[in-house]
This record gives structure tokens, C-alpha cells and sequence, in this order.
């Protein structure tokens, strides 16, 4: 977008109604240079603020456009319709032809070439109100897509992990309980293995030994019970 009409504002036009919305030679392609036909763009950028904010179809900056009297429509250009930024455009094309614009007229979109089925006597803002109505349509459904998205996809179920079970070095009483070994020394808790309690309570020969002293009461090596007596001695 240019900063069009920076120089002085054009008057000695005279308002008598709001006045035929006519295209002049060449408009098409001056609106599709300075607006790219959007009829509520403003040029905010320091060059454009220097300029006197050019705005709407035509980028006309505020001084001019009140001087040629589109305060009758609105405070500034894009607050106005697009036919009554081309009844301002005419008049300063009428004084001075395309001289006021950085951008030269030429061929551009049919649909830039006459706005004058868009005017409209309603409020200054109606012009404002299209801008926000163009921008509202074109503005994609993301969120809601986004949310729509974002409830299907259900949270992975953590996979509740299940702890082995430690094998016990103990095991469960059999049907036929081992006996306790009345001149028992020693009682089993639990985790204790025969190898753990030789060693612990010095056996010479080791777990081996340790079954032999209590053959009669640990037939299996593997297999002592918590709280059964066994001799170390």
C-alpha cells in the first residue's frame, strides 16, 4: 500500500448532495495499486502517518478527504462505503486528475473499476461495517475445528503397571509341614534361604552342611518356613 495525497488538501469543491458515483478513466488500476481494493485498508506505517493516514479504496489521507467533503460520510475514508470514497475520489479527480496519487491510473480487477452500485445514504460507519462483515467471512473456523479435534482424541490410557510378584525365597507351608528341629538355634524369617543363614551364622560347608545338621526337618534345600527352628550347631 502507498501513502497517496501526501500533499495539500484540495478544496474550492462545492457539496451539493453527495453526487454521482462516477469511475473515472484508469480507476481500476489505481485502486488495485494503492488498496489492492480494500475498501477499509489504512496505511499506518510511520511513512503513512507522516502522510496523513491514507485510507480506504482510494488511500486518500484524512485532510483531503474532509476537504473534499466526505465528512458528510464519515470522519475518514474507511470509515465510509466504497461508493462514497468514489464520490470524494471523483471530486479530487475532477480538480486535479490523478496527480494527487503515487500510483498512476490504469487497467486493473472489472471489480475496481465503479463503485457507484455500492452507494449508500445510510450511517457514516456503513463502510466500516462491510470491512468487518468481509473480514468476519473470510476469517477460517480454526478454533472450533481445533476444539473439535482436540475433544475426539481421548487421552491414552496409561498402562497401569503390574509389579511382579518377588518370588519368595520362603515358601507356603505344604501339605506335609516341614518340622522345626527341637535343638533349632535359629528361627527362619522371611527371605532367609539356607546359603543366606550359613553364612550369616558361619557354617562351615555352607548351605550344605547347614541341610545336613536338619536332614530330618529340610528334606529340600529350597524349601524352609518362616518362624521353623533349624540347628547351626
Amino acid at each position: 500500500m502507498t501513502a497517496a495525497l501526501a500533499g495539500a488538501a484540495l478544496g474550492g469543491i462545492g457539496l451539493v448532495g453527495a453526487g454521482p458515483a462516477n469511475a473515472f478513466p484508469g480507476q481500476a488500476g489505481l485502486v488495485k495499486c494503492e488498496s489492492s481494493g480494500n475498501p477499509t485498508a489504512v496505511n499506518n506505517t510511520a511513512a503513512g502517518q507522516r502522510a496523513g493516514r491514507p485510507a480506504g479504496l482510494f488511500q486518500i489521507v484524512t485532510k483531503t478527504w474532509l476537504a473534499n467533503g466526505g465528512g458528510q460520510f464519515a470522519p475518514t475514508a474507511d470509515k465510509a462505503s466504497p461508493a462514497q470514497q468514489q464520490v470524494v475520489a471523483d471530486r479530487i479527480y475532477a480538480k486535479s486528475g490523478s496527480a494527487p496519487w503515487e500510483c498512476s491510473t490504469g487497467s486493473g480487477p472489472a471489480g475496481f473499476g465503479s463503485f457507484s452500485g455500492q452507494l449508500s445514504t445510510g450511517s457514516a460507519d456503513s463502510g466500516a461495517a462491510t470491512g468487518r462483515s468481509k473480514a468476519k467471512a473470510a476469517k477460517p473456523q480454526a478454533k472450533t475445528k481445533l476444539k473439535a479435534k482436540a475433544k475426539a482424541k481421548a487421552k491414552p490410557q496409561v498402562k497401569q503397571q503390574v509389579k511382579p510378584q518377588v518370588k519368595q525365597q520362603v515358601k507356603s507351608t505344604p501339605a506335609s509341614a516341614t518340622r522345626s528341629n527341637p535343638n533349632g538355634d535359629y528361627t527362619v524369617v522371611a527371605g532367609d534361604t539356607l546359603s543366606g543363614i550359613a553364612a550369616r551364622t558361619g557354617v562351615a560347608g555352607g548351605w550344605q552342611h547347614l541341610q545336613q545338621l536338619n536332614s530330618a526337618y529340610v528334606p529340600d534345600a529350597d524349601l524352609i518356613l518362616v518362624g521353623q527352628k533349624i540347628a547351626t550347631k
